[in-house]
């Protein structure tokens, strides 16, 4: 089956049980009719303290969340506020409420209303879709597609949900020291000169930190100890590192991301006595 078509029904099938709210979001997919728009159902939102909460409708090229309210929402109306406010740091955020309050009670608004509410919402969409440059949405990357395409790109924002996904690209597969998988493994026919590496920046022994402009990834062990061994070990190669970092971003998703093709500056990990790995290329051209 069609990815998108998997995708979506999947999706909507998972909300049937909300009436109200699925009839909405039925009729903001269908008065869009754009395919190239990625709808997100339920998606996982990170709050404080640890808590979070599910957005019932996410369009992340829009940077939109759409919360749908049917009537028992009305209980909790100051806790949704206090919930938006959250999540209107990162995105906006556009409410739909499908009741009216009569004396005291929600009761669910009339069809006519209903539409009326949602379709100002669409008019918004409709607006950011012809004032801002986006991207179509193509569904997921695969190992598969990028192979065919030979190259990757910073520019194209490829993502990635596994290791395993990443090495495959490479026409390889990771590897285990013991019961844990290493961090990096080596560009088939390229051994001791490329290698494909995953380092995740909140690694319980490990730092692995993006620099904010995206040039540069400070690396070392978080034990003092097994610092100098470490920097001494790399300042012996002259390894290129093909690299795919993970990260958590503001909805809580796990993905690993291509950042770039890095090298070790020699003069700065002497000075900081840690490795400093500096981008290199934004594109690397795969050898299939």
């Amino acid at each position: 089956m069609d990815y998108k078509l998997d995708y979506l029904t999947r999706m909507l099938t998972k909300i049937s049980h909300k009436r109200l709210e699925s009839y909405v979001i039925h009729r903001i997919w269908n008065v869009l009719d754009n395919p190239d728009i990625h709808f997100v159902f339920q998606q996982y939102v990170v709050r404080k303290a640890g808590k979070y909460a599910l957005a019932d409708l996410y369009l992340p090229q829009l940077g939109v969340v759409i919360e749908i309210n049917e009537p028992a929402h009305y209980k909790n109306k100051e806790a949704d506020n206090i919930r938006n406010a959250e999540i209107s740091k990162h995105v906006d955020v556009e409410v739909i409420d499908c009741y009216n309050v009569v004396d005291g009670k929600a009761i669910a608004c009339s069809l006519a209303e209903l539409n009326q509410r949602t379709d100002a919402v669409i008019a918004k969409l409709h607006h950011r879709i012809k004032n801002a440059e986006i991207k179509p949405w193509k569904g997921a990357d695969t190992p598969e597609e990028i192979r065919q395409r030979g190259v990757l790109r910073v520019d194209d924002n490829v993502s990635l949900q596994t290791i395993d996904d990443i090495a495959a690209i490479f026409g390889t597969k990771p590897k285990h020291r013991g019961f844990l998988r290493v961090s990096a493994v080596w560009v088939p026919n390229k051994e001791n000169q490329e290698l494909v590496w995953w380092p995740n920046e909140h690694h319980s022994k490990w730092c692995n930190k993006l620099s904010p402009d995206k040039l540069s990834i400070t690396e070392y062990p978080k034990a003092e100890s097994e610092r100098e061994g470490h920097m001494k070990y790399h300042l012996t190669k002259g390894v290129k590192r093909i690299t795919f970092l993970k990260y958590t971003d503001w909805l809580g998703m796990n993905t690993y991301r291509f950042v770039g093709v890095f090298q070790l500056n020699k003069e700065k990990s002497l000075q900081e006595n840690k490795c400093i790995w500096e981008r290199i290329a934004d594109t690397y051209k795969l050898d299939i």
